[in-house]
Order: C-alpha cells, then structure tokens, then sequence
C-alpha cells in the first residue's frame, strides 16, 4: 500500500492511500506540513470486519516521522511507502481516518494511567508508547529533557568524536599529500568544538521535547518522588511540591558516574565524563582511570587534540570487558599509534586535585598485592569507572523489599506491594516499573 501527499496552494494536506484494487481514498487535513509532522503519529484504516492500523512513528532524534521532508523540500507529491503488518488486507474499505493521538482519559480515581519519572530516551520510548496504547500518560524531569544520552552521554561524545576524526585527517600529512591537498598546521577552537558538541545536544533536547508534546504527554517540571502506592511529588527546589497520583509508575532516571572510594572530584582537574564532555579545557597529560569504551573514547579526542595520556587500569589487560579479539585490535588502531601509555594491575587508591600550582597527585596499588606501588603527578585526571543506577531520592524507601528470585536472565531485586519493581542486569543497569 502506498501513501501519497498533495499539497495545494493553500496549504491543504491530502493523503491518498493507493490500494491493490487501484481504488483510490482521499483524506484532505485543513493543517501546515510542520504541523503535520509535529502531531500526526498515526494513520488509521478502518474496515468493515476489522480495522488495520499502520503506523508512522517518530524517531527520538530526528525532527520528521520516517518518510516526511521538511516544508522546504517538500515535493507537491511526496510518495511513502506502509508496510502492513498483515499480508492479507481485508477486501471491503469503509473508510479512511488520521488520529492526532490524543493523550487517553485517565483510568477513574487517577490522575494518570501512567507517570514515568526521568524524561532519558528511555523515558521518552516509554511515554510515545504508552499514548500510542492509549493510556493518559505524564513524564516527571527534574533536570532537562534527554537524560544523559542526549546531554551527557552519546550525543556530545560523538560529536567531540567527529572533530577528533577530521583533525587526525588534517593532520595526516602523507594522506593530504596523495589526495593532492596542502594542509597547513591543523588548529583548533577549544570553545568552538565545545559549542559543537552542546548545539547538537540542544537541537536533539528540543526535537524529543517537541515529539512528546506534539502527542499530547504531559511535562511535569521537578524531581520526582514515590510517596506510596500509586502516589508521586514532584517539585522545584524552592518551591511547594505538587502530588499526582498514577495506576502505574515506570522509573527511568538512569545512571550517574560511578566514583571510587578515595577519589575527589573537584569537576575542574579530577573529573567525570560528565564534566569532560563540556570540554573546558584540554590539559597537556591526562590520566583516564578505567579503559572501557568512555576512557577509549575520551582518550581518541584528547590525543587527537594534543594532549598526552596514561591509562590506569585494575585489571591486567587494557579494555578487559571487551571481546579480545577486538580489544586487540583496538589497542593495535587506537593506543599504539599515540600518545598514550598505561598501567594495568593496579588501582587508583586516591587522587587529589590540583591546587596551589601543584599537579594533581595519583596513588596507584598493586591490584594483588595491596601494597603501594607508584605515584603519578598529571595535570587532570578523568575518572571512568563506569556507571550506577540513579536511585538517590526516589522514595525508595517506601517499595518494601519482600523477597529475591531470578527472572529469565535478569535479577530481580525489589518487588513491592505498591507493584514497584526494580530490575538488574548483568551490567549493573536497572529499570524500574510499577503495575498495579
């Protein structure tokens, strides 16, 4: 089945479904091409004896449904193609209708069918399909919209990934020189690059937003609470606390970085992934503790920009969670060639920040032994340990833990009579849902 759109002059939207028969059923939407894209979530064929339903979803990260182009490129014919989910269409249409996915009427005696608390892309997949299902849907998001992915996490990382790329490729002279091309010295704006990397998070933030808007999901501004079954707060700081009540609650606040005991952080010499994705400086040595994808992948756009770093890991191998065989070529392609060297075997017992002109100070033990082994003086030091769950202030101390079973591959932690569960996977990744 194909899906035309014709556009005339006044703006006037028709959506002409072309079907096997060759019959042809026109739906005109008095409605701008941008509105369009913001609100229709899905298109609705009704039949006599059964209804099929294709629908057009939107993707988290792009401004258009899958198919649209923007108002600017627009053809007067713009052709898409549906996949129907059954093979066999009904013979008999009766009509043809587009819904706006109105946010569903709330299950009696509740504010909300459903209230997820942290608006991550986790957050955001689960309120698109639960209006998708029908269900009056609110997201609570105390900080922006996006979580770290977006923020924090994939988005600026790759975008710190993209120049670091292209600067490698400037600087490869003998690459240049076969291309025909001559490079002077390749340089850099420090807060330009950072610029880069913010613009892209915020132009996504704002798309994500938009998408659960469009679809009618409510956004609750504050950090959220669990005061009981079915009952949240959320709130500003500074401000009365609002309480609301759901038939079901999913938590998906994500994770924040996971420090070590010994450790200070002052966001400014010792950081985290979250301070160094801001790039506010470049230092000229840099230790990264922990060799996981985040430390490989901060110590690609460092080396790349010029500084110098050294890896401290615990176990006896670099990259240890990663699959040999690529962990060998990773190490071959992205640590030989650079400036980079490392300890393994070894922990970061403590490490203070640099102040008063002195560097900042790195304690390393022998990882088996437990005795001292070594101290390195670097001028920032990246912690990249890895990740934890984001529980501090949910209110979890109102889900009664009752017992401890497996569940297919999974553990689950918590089950409590308010139906609020929390589950763990291998990785240490949790997610929560309520049901009642």
């Amino acid at each position: 089945m194909d899906l035309y759109i014709q556009r005339d002059s006044n703006h006037l939207l028709s959506l002409s479904f072309s079907l096997p028969s060759r019959r042809t059923y026109i739906l005109s939407l008095s409605t701008y091409i941008f509105q369009m894209q913001a609100s229709v979530s899905s298109l609705s064929i009704s039949y006599l004896n059964s209804t099929f339903r294709s629908n057009i979803r939107f993707c988290g990260l792009r401004l258009e449904a899958p198919g649209f182009q923007s108002d600017a490129q627009l053809n007067k014919y713009q052709r898409i193609r549906i996949v129907p989910r059954k093979s066999i269409l009904p013979k008999r249409l009766v009509s043809v209708s587009a819904s706006t996915s109105d946010n569903g009427s709330p299950t009696k005696s509740f504010d909300y069918d459903l209230v997820i608390i942290g608006a991550g892309v986790g957050g955001h997949g689960a309120a698109l399909h639960a209006v998708e299902k029908g269900l009056k849907t609110a997201i609570v998001e105390g900080d922006v919209v996006g979580g770290t992915c977006v923020n924090r996490g994939c988005v600026p990382s790759k975008a710190l990934l993209a120049v670091s790329g292209r600067m490698r490729e400037l600087q490869d002279e003998h690459h240049m020189k076969a291309l025909g091309l001559q490079v002077a010295a390749a340089g850099y704006d420090r807060q330009a690059v950072a610029d880069h990397a913010n613009n892209l998070a915020s132009k996504i933030r704002n798309n994500l937003t938009n998408s659960m808007k469009a679809l009618g999901v409510d956004i609750l501004t504050g950090f959220g609470t669990i005061l009981g079954p079915q009952k949240i707060k959320y709130g500003k700081v500074g401000f009365p606390d609002n309480v609301i009540t759901a038939k079901d609650i999913i938590i998906a606040t994500g994770s924040v970085p996971f420090v070590p005991k010994g450790i200070e952080v002052d966001g400014k010499t010792v950081i985290t992934s979250d301070h160094a994705l801001k790039l506010e400086v470049v230092p000229d040595w840099v230790a990264i503790v922990g060799s996981g994808y985040i430390g490989l992948e901060f110590s690609d756009v460092y080396t790349a920009l010029g500084s110098e770093v050294t890896f401290i890991e615990a176990l006896d191998q670099l990259m240890p969670g990663f699959d040999p065989e690529i962990g060998k070529l990773a190490q071959r392609v992205l640590i030989n060639p650079r400036k980079i060297d490392y300890h393994t075997g070894v922990f970061a017992t403590k490490i203070t920040p640099a102040e008063d002109g002195k560097p900042v100070i790195i304690e390393l033990t022998d990882a088996k032994t437990k005795e001292p082994k070594d101290t390195l003086e670097v001028d920032a030091a990246l912690i990249a340990t890895g990740r934890a769950p984001f529980t501090k202030g949910l209110g979890l101390e109102n889900v009664r833990p009752l017992h401890t079973s497996k569940y297919k591959s999974e553990q689950l932690i918590y089950e409590s009579q308010s139906g609020v569960y929390l589950f763990s996977d291998q990785c240490g990744n949790t997610a929560w849902f309520c049901s009642s």
